[in-house]
């Protein structure tokens, strides 16, 4: 019998055309209550979620992350916050200091992290299709300032949520055992023979979409030879995290 849970995850991609129907409040509750009991380290809930509503905002939004035009057409579009400030505004009002490094920041982002993983499973789980949009990263400071973001917030990406106007259809993924193994980290030789396998497997995924000889090595090594975003811990250091 297949479970439902594990079908709805199974069945994720990747929406990047929308319908204009907006999402409902009732909706959006639902799937943020119960999102909300993703695992927390501690109890601290370091995460927000900020639905962007204002057209000029999104439009500004779309345009730092590259004029992606569902950041302004989706049904509905959140910005995913790590999120400090609850935590800091309780020292102060104790008088304490706010002890924070890498360690606070990094799990301020898991927080946040596995809670969005909730969301769009929800939304999907509700028929709606989602886009995660990590080029807000582009300009961190820019969009803390469209969205006025005080000290100790930290926006790590955007998701969109609408229904959507097309199916994608499915981008393949790594096989199970390449990212599951027992005891010990595979050796050089079977990471090779995977990657050989996750080239195979891309190859037709490429060729329907008119994009024939690519593979998924070559798309890491074009990812990969090359930084990018390379404000980004200035721009977190500027909104108050410490990486220390």
């Amino acid at each position: 019998m297949t479970d439902p849970i594990l079908a709805q995850m199974a069945a994720h991609r990747t929406v990047r055309a929308f319908l204009p129907d907006p999402v409902p409040t009732g909706d959006i509750r639902r799937v943020v209550s119960a999102a909300q009991m993703a695992a927390t380290s501690s109890w601290i809930q370091a995460y927000s979620l900020l639905q962007v509503t204002r057209p000029a905002e999104r439009a500004a939004l779309s345009e730092l992350a590259g004029n992606q035009a569902q950041v302004r057409d989706a049904g509905a579009f959140f910005v995913v916050l790590a999120d400090t400030r609850r935590h800091r505004r309780i020292q102060t009002e104790r008088g304490k200091p706010y002890a924070h490094n890498l360690e606070v920041f990094l799990t301020a982002s898991i927080d946040a992290s596995l809670f969005a993983q909730n969301v769009q499973l929800g939304f999907e789980a509700l028929g709606y299709g989602t886009c995660c949009i990590g080029a807000l990263r582009n300009d961190v400071q820019a969009v803390c300032k469209v969205l006025e973001l005080p000290e100790g917030v930290y926006p790590l990406f955007g998701l969109c949520v609408g229904r959507p106007a097309a199916d994608p259809g499915l981008r393949p993924r790594l096989a199970t055992e390449t990212v599951w193994f027992e005891d010990r980290y595979p050796s050089d030789d079977t990471l090779r023979e995977q990657v050989r396998e996750a080239d195979a497997l891309a190859a037709p995924y490429y060729a329907e979409r008119g994009q024939s000889g690519r593979d998924w090595s070559g798309a890491m090594a074009r990812r990969f030879d090359h930084l990018e975003r390379t404000p980004l811990r200035g721009d977190y250091e500027a909104q108050g995290a410490s990486f220390e």
